[in-house]
């Protein structure tokens, strides 16, 4: 069974955008490539088109990607590749951010679903009649959120072994949704390339979470000196970081210390009291920040709580969740209080805003704070996906 290794599965995460407003040929014609030549077969049936846009009307309809048979060495094994953002209909797509039911039945991004299900039955098309002995699913940005949803949907058709690869892609589905595509696909078979200045990877937030479950990805870094940066989110900024490596060696590249607990507490205390640095806008401290949030609300055990929540109130938005839960955390006990007021406090540093003294740790005041930090972090993100199909 094949795996592509970075390189290859970088290439054809990057030529997969050429086919938005063109087809197969006519991108051969110009003497354009895929990335995926001499190991899978493409013609103009191999494209298919999605739709993207809103939630009331969906009218862009543009070639999301392809889909093609191995040849030579990968005879007998499918790729599937999608594109990333490339439009405005696009961007409403990744600001879709409900929830629905993905392929395999857990809730996932509603946005991210809506395109996916425009063109899923091209793919099972294909597939039918079809025993594939692997299926490889590739993609950045929007388009790994979209081999994130490929793979679900494919993994639970059991249509073949499934080998995921991402690079840049946000969080795609809940955690029920990470366990259980990570149980049926294998952890060993997932490739989650991000940068560790990637705005991108960070969204949506809780209850969001990457899979696979229960690892980590592969962080890459390329000169980002430690700030959130639009740039390190495009393609050849993941293209020169995976350079030659291998898996494993991407995986050697990146290995840090697992954080425990003690830690986190002991980095959020010192953040707040200026005993540890936090800059402004830098990438740790927002990758700190989420860990912190975490901690806090395990402390107080509101992560249960705030999932019965999120069920009874479906209107609220999944920012108000958040600031419900870090509202009860606070009411928990005046040690979690105290944390959460450390929370708070790192958070307009790393926002570069004047602290708010004397505050009252009310459900309109967190609320408040969490709408400065992801208003922050997604006109970053935004900004990010408009460039990263150009």
């Amino acid at each position: 069974m094949n795996t592509l290794n970075p390189q290859q599965a970088a290439a054809i995460a990057t030529g997969v955008y050429r086919l938005m407003n063109r087809s197969i040929s006519e991108l051969q014609a110009r003497g354009g490539e895929l990335g995926c030549e001499d190991m899978f077969t493409v013609n103009d049936s191999s494209r298919f088109t999605g739709k993207s846009g809103g939630l009331i009307a969906w009218k862009d309809i543009t070639g999301f990607g392809y889909i093609a048979a191995g040849q030579g060495s990968y005879q007998g094994e499918v790729l599937l590749a999608t594109r990333g953002t490339q439009s405005k209909p696009d961007w409403l797509s990744n600001l879709n951010i409900g929830l629905q039911l993905g392929p395999g039945g857990y809730p996932v991004h509603a946005g991210f679903n809506q395109v996916w299900k425009s063109f899923a039955p091209d793919i099972m098309a294909f597939l039918r009649n079809r025993n594939p002995a692997t299926i490889h699913c590739v993609g950045h940005s929007l388009g790994g959120a979209l081999a994130n949803l490929g793979a679900d949907c494919l993994s639970a058709a059991q249509a073949g072994a499934v080998k995921l690869y991402t690079f840049g892609a946000p969080r795609t589905g809940v955690g029920l949704f990470a366990e259980s595509l990570t149980s049926r696909v294998g952890a060993a078979n997932m490739f989650r390339v991000y940068h560790t200045s990637d705005p991108v990877p960070m969204i949506p937030v809780f209850p969001f979470q990457h899979a696979p479950a229960g690892k980590r990805g592969l962080p890459v870094r390329n000169g980002d000196r430690g700030l959130i940066s639009i740039d390190a989110h495009l393609m050849p900024s993941y293209t020169s970081a995976v350079a030659s490596l291998s898996w494993p060696g991407l995986e050697a590249a990146s290995r840090e210390a697992e954080l425990s607990p003690g830690k986190i507490e002991a980095w959020l205390n010192a953040a707040a009291a200026g005993g540890n640095p936090v800059v402004v806008g830098g990438a740790f401290v927002l990758k700190m920040i989420g860990k912190a949030i975490n901690w806090i609300l395990s402390q107080a055990g509101a992560l249960a709580v705030g999932a019965v929540g999120l069920a009874l109130t479906a209107t609220a938005t999944l920012l108000d969740h958040l600031a419900w839960m870090l509202h009860r955390a606070a009411q928990f006990s005046k040690e979690v209080a105290g944390h959460v007021e450390n929370l708070v406090v790192v958070i307009f540093k790393f926002l570069g805003r004047p602290l708010v003294k004397g505050m009252s740790l009310t459900l309109v005041f967190i609320s408040f704070v969490l709408d400065l930090l992801f208003q922050r972090l997604r006109s970053t993100a935004l900004g990010a996906v408009a460039l990263a199909g150009r």
